[in-house]
């Protein structure tokens, strides 16, 4: 099960096990700063987006297993249906681990994955050397939720966190936005992060004016 020649756009059973256990949980949705749920923030969407920007970053590498990498981007945030948020890599690796063993995966295409899963949150891993496909699926994690994303994120969790005025909702993006951040290695990764940091300057440019502080 799930050689090289497995490649498919559904992966229904592995998506449906995934969304199972962290809606489940309770934990599929954002917990943190002032506020303790962001309600509008779906960890299982963001999984679903996540395997949306590796497949545009493909045509920009070499060889790469493809399989293992998508499957990772799958599983690669399950552990949070443990509440553990710290934990949440190598619990999702263990979580995958059960899975995959229950349902015949090839020993090696496992350990590939398992490999992906738990070191995908290791930002010191992100750098030339490390192994590609770890890469690219570390680059798609962090490409999810920046740009127009970011400001709707800020937005919204103002709102919830009580903000009281379009001055707050923006002070709570220029809080949070390094625009000197480009994390990225590969190089349509980086094309595609600095459009979204362009894009952020942009929008707190135009607030500002809007707000008459230009």
């Amino acid at each position: 099960m799930f050689n090289d020649e497995s490649v498919d756009a559904g992966y229904e059973k592995e998506w449906a096990y995934v969304e199972k256990l962290l809606k489940e949980s309770g934990n599929d949705d954002f917990s943190g700063g002032k506020c303790r749920k962001y309600p509008f923030r779906s960890r299982y969407a963001h999984t679903r987006r996540v395997l949306t920007w590796l497949r545009r970053m493909l045509d920009d590498v070499g060889t790469v297993d493809v399989v293992a990498m998508e499957v990772a981007v799958i599983f690669h945030d399950v552990g949070y249906a443990k509440g553990k948020n710290h934990e949440h890599a190598v619990l999702s690796a263990e979580i995958f681990h059960e899975y995959s063993v229950a349902n015949d995966f090839l020993p090696e295409k496992r350990e590939l994955i398992e490999y992906l899963i738990k070191n995908h949150n290791n930002k010191e891993l992100l750098v030339r050397g490390s192994k590609e496909e770890l890469i690219l699926l570390m680059e798609a994690d962090i490409m999810d939720e920046e740009g127009a994303m970011r400001i709707a994120w800020d937005n919204m969790a103002a709102a919830v966190c009580g903000a009281k005025s379009f001055k707050e909702s923006l002070e709570r993006t220029e809080k949070y936005f390094n625009p000197d951040y480009n994390p990225m290695i590969t190089p349509l990764a980086r094309n595609f992060f600095q459009e979204k940091q362009e894009f952020v300057k942009e929008y707190i440019r135009r607030f500002k004016d809007d707000l008459g502080e230009c």
